[in-house]
């Protein structure tokens, strides 16, 4: 069964998003450091392959911040903050990037089990189907930035 995303109006009125004017230089500043994230997430990847899952997934995480706040929102610190800032930037890009942020959402509860659980390794084909959606959210991102007036 497929979990349906809140809307935007939904997430605003349960407090979990707040109005915020979008700050481009900050939003720049993030994406700068989510592009470095998986540099050295595959620095990594040899020795210690959980580990690079944890960055590829924290650039992803910054790319839907990114998005979210290029949007005029703040994202509540609630608990579930990660899963609401994924989920608010899948519904603010249309869901045009489902499938990459689904996969986002798998790789939270990866690098939850990583942190504080045990879990196995990511297989190789894991962490390159990572790679590709990070770059891809990143780009998405980027343009939600460009799109700051």
């Amino acid at each position: 069964m497929v979990r349906a995303l809140a809307s935007i109006s939904e997430l605003v009125s349960s407090g979990r998003l707040v109005p915020q004017p979008a700050d481009a230089a900050a939003l720049v500043a993030v994406l700068l450091a989510g592009r470095r994230d998986p540099e050295a997430a595959e620095a990594n990847r040899a020795t210690y392959a959980p580990w690079s899952d944890v960055m590829l997934y924290e650039a992803g995480l910054r790319a839907a911040r990114v998005i979210v706040q290029a949007a005029g929102y703040r994202i509540d610190a609630a608990k579930g903050a990660h899963a609401v800032t994924i989920d608010a930037a899948d519904v603010l890009t249309d869901q045009r990037h489902h499938p990459a942020f689904t996969r986002l959402q798998r790789m939270r509860r990866r690098r939850n089990d990583f942190m504080y659980e045990t879990a196995p390794d990511p297989a190789n084909a894991d962490l390159d189907r990572a790679r590709l959606d990070v770059s891809l959210l990143l780009d998405v991102a980027q343009t939600a930035v460009d799109g700051i007036s």
